[in-house]
């Protein structure tokens, strides 16, 4: 099967990044930095539907919200001001966050996020980045999707970030990379010559203020998360020759 874009083997002539973040802030929690260094890229939110019923859950709560239908109204406008502080544009699938009970198999994420790389590679050459998928859900089932597109052959290559937050719980990234050895894959160490040309204090506060621009999260973190300040670490997957 013919990939939907084609493979770049030099990241400084990338000309934007689609960007997958399984919830509205993992992107820029993730690989804000990297958001910032190439503007004009896109992030596809996976989980950005609203359940059809309200709920009311302990995070929604924690993050200052009666319920799922406060949460999933106010929280897209949150993410359009962190996104616009990276110079990136937003795209948002309807599926619905775990917390409200919702279960999709990766298959359908992986057919749905397919769908999109198709109808932005109509418009020019773009290098897919996914979460590794760590601890969460959510996050695993992201992650299982992008391994599927790539053992399918629908996408040639991706890059990965590593899941802010969920990558300092003790373990949770060696059993990502133990997946992506599972699935027959190969994963590297990969480091993007953009974050070199851009000064580091200005992409640290530009992430800084990205982030700032999730009142509600923070909230419920209780405090800026110690992980998203560590150093943005990425891995370029692809199938085993």
């Amino acid at each position: 099967m013919k990939p939907h874009f084609a493979a770049l083997a030099a990241p400084r002539r990338i000309p934007h990044l689609v960007v997958v973040s399984p919830h509205l802030d993992d992107a820029v929690l993730g690989c804000g930095s990297l958001l910032a260094s190439f503007g004009g890229s896109v992030v596809c939110t996976v989980f950005a539907g609203e359940p059809a019923v309200a709920r009311r859950t302990p995070w929604d709560e924690a993050s200052g919200f009666r319920d799922s239908h406060e949460a999933m109204r106010a929280r897209p406008r949150e993410d359009e001001c962190a996104l616009a502080c990276c110079g990136a544009k937003p795209l948002r699938l309807k599926f619905v966050d775990a917390q409200y009970g919702a279960e999709e198999p990766p298959e359908t994420i992986a057919a749905a996020l397919a769908e999109v790389f198709e109808r932005v590679g109509q418009h020019g050459r773009f290098l897919p980045v996914f979460p590794l998928g760590l601890w969460h859900r959510d996050h695993e089932c992201v992650g299982a999707a992008c391994r599927l597109l790539l053992r399918t052959r629908r996408i040639a290559e991706c890059i990965a970030y590593e899941d802010a937050i969920f990558r300092a719980i003790p373990g949770a990234l060696d059993e990502g990379l133990a997946r992506i050895e599972a699935a027959l894959l190969c994963a590297s160490p990969w480091h993007p010559h953009a974050l070199d040309a851009s000064p580091g204090r200005q992409l640290a506060a530009l992430k800084r203020r990205a982030v700032g621009a999730y009142p509600s999260q923070l909230r419920a973190f209780g405090h800026y998360p110690p992980d998203v300040a560590r150093a943005e670490r990425y891995w370029r997957l692809a199938p085993r020759s």
